[in-house]
C-alpha cells in the first residue's frame, strides 16, 4: 500500500515534528506538525504563555529548534544540522507593538532590510509598498507622529518589502481600537492573499480566527505531541 504524504503538495511552509525548550526547562513545543499553502491564512490559538510566539520565532529563525524540521518552498531552513538565518528565509513578521524604528522616517523604516539595491531604488520601492497600504502620503513623517493604525500599516509595508513567501503575524491588531482593527485587518489579509503569501497568525480571539482564517489550530493540538498533521480545523477552508 502506498503511504500518503503527510502534507498537501501545494503547501508552501511545512513544519514536521518540531521540538523546542528553553535551556533545561520543560518542552515549550513538542511534536508540532503544521502546513500552510500559498495564499492561505492559518490562525494559531492557545493560552497565554503557551508557546505561540515561540513557534513564530522558530519559523523566523530567531530561535533554533531542538528537533524536527521547517521547510519553505520545499527547502529545509531548520532541521538537524541546518539553521538558515532570518535574512535567508524570506519570512516577514509583524508584531503587536509595531516595532518601528523611532529614529527613522516612515520611508526609512520600510527601506530597512533591503540589501544590495541602490538607495534611490530602495526609496522608490519603499514608496510603492507604502502606497499598497495607503501610507504613501506619510512617507516623510516620523513614527511617533502617526496613529496606532497608521503605524501598523507601516509595519506591514516594511514586512512586505522583504518580498516574503511566509508572513508571521503575532497578534498584530490587538492594540488597535475596534473600528481601526477591523479595517487594518481586512486590508492586510487581502494584501497577503493577493500576493500568495502563506500566513501564520497568532490570535487569542476565536471569533477573529473563525472570520479570517482558512484553518485554525489550537496550539495544544499541533504542539503537544498531538501528531495531528495540519492540526485541528476550527474553521474550514474558505471558498
Amino acid at each position: 500500500m502506498t503511504e500518503l504524504p503527510l502534507f498537501e503538495p501545494t503547501s508552501l511552509i511545512e513544519i514536521e515534528d518540531l521540538d523546542f525548550r528553553y535551556g533545561r526547562g520543560p518542552a515549550v513545543i513538542e511534536g508540532c506538525r503544521l502546513a500552510v499553502a500559498a495564499g492561505e491564512v492559518h490562525c494559531i490559538l492557545g493560552c497565554s504563555g503557551g508557546g505561540k510566539t515561540t513557534l513564530l520565532r522558530l519559523v523566523a529563525g530567531l530561535e533554533r529548534a531542538d528537533g524536527g524540521t521547517i521547510s519553505i518552498d520545499g527547502e529545509i531552513v531548520e532541521g538537524p544540522g541546518v539553521h538558515r538565518p532570518p535574512e535567508q528565509r524570506r519570512v516577514g513578521m509583524v508584531f503587536q507593538d509595531f516595532a518601528l524604528f523611532p529614529n527613522r522616517s516612515v520611508r526609512g523604516n520600510v527601506m530597512f532590510g533591503m540589501r544590495g539595491i541602490p538607495r534611490r531604488r530602495r526609496a522608490a520601492l519603499a514608496d510603492e509598498h507604502l502606497a499598497r497600504v495607503g501610507m504613501a502620503h506619510q512617507a516623510d513623517r516620523m513614527p511617533h507622529t502617526l496613529s496606532g493604525g497608521q503605524q501598523q500599516r507601516v509595519a506591514i509595508a516594511r514586512a512586505l518589502a522583504r518580498r516574503p513567501r511566509v508572513m508571521l503575524l503575532d497578534e498584530p491588531f490587538s492594540s488597535l481600537d475596534v473600528e481601526t482593527r477591523a479595517e487594518v485587518r481586512t486590508e492586510t489579509i487581502e494584501l497577503l492573499r493577493h500576493a500568495q503569501v502563506a500566513t501564520i497568525m497568532v490570535t487569542h480571539d476565536p471569533e477573529e480566527a473563525a472570520s479570517i482564517g482558512d484553518r485554525s489550530t489550537l496550539l495544544d493540538a499541533c504542539c503537544r505531541g498531538g501528531g495531528a498533521g495540519v492540526g485541528d480545523r476550527t474553521a474550514g477552508p474558505r471558498t
